[in-house]
């Protein structure tokens, strides 16, 4: 039953009546009033010392040290930030609680860094299981110390958070990639009755060939009325340090190359083998590198900054880009949002062949290794670790995150499905941007029935970098294949460096799925 706030209100009134009422019906045999429960304390850790750090990106501190007052009120322990630079990690081992991107979960589990998350950190007691219902979408108000695991998105609860079947971590904030579009281009009626004299319909597309279609439809046309030429989309496609035009390739290649039988995307799961050199990475580079000719002039160049830039400018009618950013797209002109398109054919790997099955293939690739975790160093005494755990989970409950998303220094994606619903964290900072749209593409995205986080194995912004150099030079010219196939050489390379087996042992673990021993093999195998 779905509760409005008028009716909470009424609720305790409604219920004391009908007790009342029960009452003087029974009254031959009496009636007790059951005694209030007493809420438990907060736990209390005086004299305990935490030190606070991230594994990669920094930005992320200034909003964790936000929240950090609150708690050493509370919890009477101390927490101090250790902010003056970005641990790795080989550096990370005088922390005691860690906040990092997915990305570096693999590299953590390797050396051993991470203190398992047990069921009774996260799950409330069995006796109190009937109390805490899973949160409803709708709801709206997220409970200060109520961390509520049920209300965390699928992807999140079971995959980026978890390293096989084990949780090392808890998750705060998100990043999934969506499509950005001007409202007046795709509603101008002039724009409409074109489009429809050449078959495309000016609605968000449903696959990445419609998406093509589009950008050229718009490309060199004055679909803003201005008097002169616009152009059809912008992306970043060239050398781009915030890993975006990275994810928008993975993201394609995935449509085409994630078969729904199986669970491996970038390697295969039962040697290792780099699939950069298969059909789906080299067709979805080639079409990438096609966007020269539908984008804004030296769009093979762009990283997001400039792609952002250029979408801002008012002449490009679509924008790849990372929902979190949308403080970036502000314009005079409504902009709407939508899911990244699918592909109505999948290549099955097993068969080398084109599954063409006529439903359209859209799994969710989420970038960052799926986005932001806070985890617990292996190893601490008993009172540390008991502290630590307790600020982790009050860093990922439902209050504190929700404040943490608005950050507009570090933005991030809600993980919560209560959350997902309530527009922007921060509306102010794009006041142009449909909340609604907003809303149902992030829910859409994060909540798909497949969801693949970026990779999460030890050195994985070392492959993303392999990866983005050859990509980026594709973008320059370079044959898709040509480009490809040194890529893959240098994946070779790096997984041999660090030991085949292990890392063999590490990808299928960081599949969520696949069974694997217990522990790694050796370094070096």
């Amino acid at each position: 039953m779905r509760w409005s706030v008028a009716s909470n209100l009424d609720r305790p009134r409604i219920l004391a009546g009908a007790f009342i009422l029960t009452c003087l019906l029974i009254a031959p045999t009496g009636c007790s009033t059951p005694e209030s429960e007493e809420p438990a304390p907060a736990p209390s850790f005086p004299g305990v010392k935490l030190t606070v750090g991230a594994v990669g990106d920094p930005a992320i501190l200034p909003g964790v040290s936000a929240q950090r007052g609150e708690w050493m009120a509370s919890r009477k322990g101390e927490v101090v930030v250790a902010s003056d630079a970005a641990r790795t990690v080989a550096d990370a081992d005088d922390l005691d609680v860690l906040v990092f991107p997915g990305t570096e979960l693999g590299g953590l589990v390797d050396r051993d860094l991470l203190e398992e998350i047990p069921n009774d950190v996260v799950l409330p007691p069995e006796s109190d299981e009937g109390a805490r219902k899973p949160t409803e979408p709708d709801d709206d108000e997220a409970v200060e110390g109520d961390f509520r695991y049920n209300d965390i998105a699928p992807a999140f609860r079971e995959q980026v958070s978890k390293y096989g079947t084990r949780r090392y971590a808890l998750p705060i904030g998100g990043s999934a990639l969506v499509l950005v579009y001007r409202r007046d281009a795709f509603a101008s009626d002039a724009n409409v009755k074109a489009a429809k004299e050449v078959g495309l319909a000016l609605e968000p597309p449903a696959t990445w060939a419609q998406l093509d279609a589009l950008a050229r439809f718009f490309q060199g046309r004055d679909w803003n009325g201005d008097g002169s030429p616009d152009f059809g989309i912008s992306a970043a496609l060239g050398p781009d340090p915030e890993g975006l035009a990275d994810a928008t390739f993975l993201a394609r290649a995935a449509s085409l190359g994630q078969h729904r039988d199986h669970y491996s995307f970038l390697f295969d799961a039962d040697d290792l083998a780099p699939r950069l050199e298969t059909p789906p990475f080299v067709e979805a580079l080639g079409s990438l590198a096609a966007w020269k000719a539908a984008g804004p002039p030296g769009i093979e160049s762009f990283d997001a900054s400039a792609a952002r830039a250029a979408f801002r400018e008012g002449k490009t009618a679509m924008l790849i880009d990372r929902a979190e950013k949308a403080s970036g797209w502000s314009q005079v002109k409504s902009l709407a949002v939508a899911p990244l398109p699918g592909s109505e054919r999948v290549y099955e790997p097993s068969r080398k062949a084109w599954d063409e099955s006529g439903s359209i293939n859209r799994p969710t690739y989420l970038p960052q290794g799926g986005g932001w975790v806070v985890a617990v160093r292996r190893g601490l005494d008993e009172a540390r670790r008991e502290a630590a755990f307790n600020f982790a989970l009050y860093l990922a409950e439902a209050g504190v995150a929700n404040r943490m998303l608005a950050e507009r220094d570090f933005p991030m994606l809600p993980v919560r499905a209560s959350q997902m619903g309530r527009g922007l964290p921060d509306p102010s900072s794009a006041p142009d941007v449909d909340p609604r749209s907003w809303s149902g593409a992030v829910s859409r995205t994060l909540m798909a029935e497949r969801v693949l986080p970026g990779l999460r194995i030890p050195d994985a912004d070392g492959y993303l970098a392999d990866l983005s150099g050859e990509r980026a030079a594709a973008m320059s010219g370079k044959p898709a294949e040509e480009a490809l196939r040194a890529a893959s050489a240098a994946w070779s390379a790096r997984t041999a460096k660090h030991g085949r087996a292990r890392q063999l042992w590490h990808y299928r673990r960081s599949l969520n799925t696949l069974a694997t021993l217990p522990e790694p093999p050796p370094r070096g195998e």
